[in-house]
């Protein structure tokens, strides 16, 4: 379900209250700040810096928010940068345009005749002045701002063409023409203008007519009047003069007007008031096959709203998207609650089926004939003499290679019976090129087994002569260094000493 925001009624500044959020002194002597807008990240004001002469004007961007555009935080509506290099005319309305980033300014009344019927460009960045384009020489141009709807913008005309309001396109051309406005209020003239959805909003300038501060509403597709409300501020008592001069949206029904106040000490300022007016905010929820989701709808700001969603049988929340981010499903598994609501919001689920057990099928084993192996025992191995320490190390170094090769023997076997077992596999899918191969494997085994086994018995008998030559050197050098050849009580110590005194002896003669 889809539905549109907008304003509670169609006088949404019937009622509102304001506050004051901000408050910075106005730089030229003569000065005032005549127009704002809002950009992205800033609220953009310019102030006529001398209305009796050419001198450049003072441009201000302010944070609109609590973060600058990088994410850092900052005091909301604190001065973030000034630029003056530029007169703008009167600057009397300001409009920003997001989709090509840049700022119109509407200049009315100038001492300069050039500036008559003109409009600036202003970069939003910078705060520097691009051009200036004049739009007509028969009447200035009192208010302007931008109409996402068509992308172009309205205008107010002063009195020399009669007050009244055009539509221009993305070009500046007049698209529409409502011709001189019938205006049923009484009032000096008109500030800058405010567009937002079907409404706009002017401030009608009363300051010396003693009946205060009034805000106009008007339709746009109606092209009619639809309220007078009037302003309360709430001035301090010190303030003696007041003037607003202009209003902008800051957010969805978030509006910041800008106020030129004088005190009674001769202090000049330009005053920030905030306001949020009744307004309607939509949640949107999305169509989604297997399962079902609560309506959205419009809801006031500040409300609450609860979305639900179901699964049909034998399907599960697959995903769930929060304006155009995914929120872990197991956290909100069936409903989601928007808080508070400020702003419009969108909730789309996704529903899957759900995964169903498998059984794993068990693997029937092909039973196969494996050729036994004989075991051959090994063979007994005389024990050497205890006066012999050379001949157990002799023993682990052929036993260390013995073991080798028959892990490496060993290895092979298991690739041949692999081998095997494919072959046999084949033989009983009835392959008559593999009927004969049974029995060359089989011969290749047999072969294999007597090569194992003859090369086992000749390293066997190796290692059985070795140790023996070893045993009788040794009892030989055990007879020629012991006192008693027949002495059985000599320790292996001794034996060990004896052998290694045997050994340096042997190297020095060598």
């Amino acid at each position: 379900m889809l539905c549109q925001a907008g304003f509670a009624s169609s006088t949404p500044f019937t009622g509102a209250s304001w506050e004051l959020v901000g408050e910075y002194p106005i730089l030229g002597s003569n000065g005032a700040v005549q127009s704002v807008c809002a950009t992205e990240d800033y609220i953009i004001c310019i102030e006529n810096f001398n209305d009796l002469t050419t001198e450049p004007d003072v441009v201000s961007a302010y944070y609109k928010n609590d973060t600058d555009a990088d994410g850092n935080p900052v005091t909301q509506y604190s001065l973030a940068h000034q630029v003056r290099d530029a007169d703008f005319a009167h600057a009397n309305g300001m409009a920003y345009n997001p989709v090509t980033h840049e700022i119109l300014v509407s200049g009315y009344s100038s001492p300069d005749a050039s500036n008559y019927g003109c409009i600036f460009r202003l970069d939003p960045d910078t705060l520097e002045q691009k051009e200036r384009i004049q739009l007509s020489t028969s009447y200035n141009i009192l208010g302007i701002d931008y109409l996402p709807s068509t992308g172009g913008y309205l205008i107010q005309t002063d009195a020399d063409g009669g007050y009244g309001f055009k539509l221009l396109d993305a070009s500046l051309q007049i698209v529409d023409d409502w011709g001189t406005y019938p205006f049923d209020f009484y009032m000096e003239n008109f500030q800058d203008l405010c567009v937002s959805g079907d409404l706009f909003f002017i401030f009608p300038l009363t300051m010396h007519l003693g009946i205060g501060n009034f805000i106009q509403t008007y339709s746009l597709s109606q092209k009619t009047l639809l309220a007078d409300d009037t302003v309360d501020f709430g001035f301090s008592d010190d303030i003696t003069i007041n003037e607003p001069e202009g209003l902008c949206e800051t957010n969805p029904g978030e509006f910041i007007a800008i106020v030129n106040v004088k005190k009674a000490d001769g202090g000049r300022y330009v005053q920030f008031y905030r306001t949020r007016v009744p307004y309607l905010f939509t949640v949107s929820t999305s169509a989604a096959e297997h399962g079902s989701v609560s309506e959205g709808g419009e809801f006031s700001r500040g409300e609450e709203k609860t979305v639900s969603y179901t699964a049909d049988e034998g399907f599960r929340l697959a995903k769930l998207s929060v304006d155009g981010l995914y929120l872990p499903v197991t956290e909100y598994p069936d409903s989601y609650t928007f808080s508070d609501i400020q702003k419009d919001h969108t909730l789309a689920v996704t529903f899957e089926p759900v995964p169903t057990a498998t059984p794993t099928p068990t693997a029937t084993a092909t039973p196969t004939e494996t050729p036994a192996i004989t075991q051959t025992p090994e063979p007994a191995i005389s024990k050497a003499p205890a006066s012999s320490t050379v001949s157990f190390s002799s023993v682990a170094s052929h036993f260390a290679a013995f073991w080798k090769s028959t892990v490496h023997a060993a290895s092979w076997f298991r690739h041949l019976a692999s081998a095997g077992a494919s072959l046999f596999a084949r033989i009983r899918k009835a392959d008559p090129v593999f009927l004969a191969m049974p029995f060359v494997l089989l011969v290749l085994i047999l072969l294999f087994v007597l090569r194992l086994r003859y090369v086992r018995r000749i390293r066997r008998e190796r290692s059985r002569k070795a140790l023996e030559h070893r045993r009788r050197t040794y009892e030989e050098l055990v007879r020629e260094f012991t006192e008693d050849p027949k002495d059985e009580e000599v320790s292996i110590d001794e034996l060990l000493l004896t052998i290694d005194e045997l050994q340096k002896e042997e190297q020095k003669n060598t």
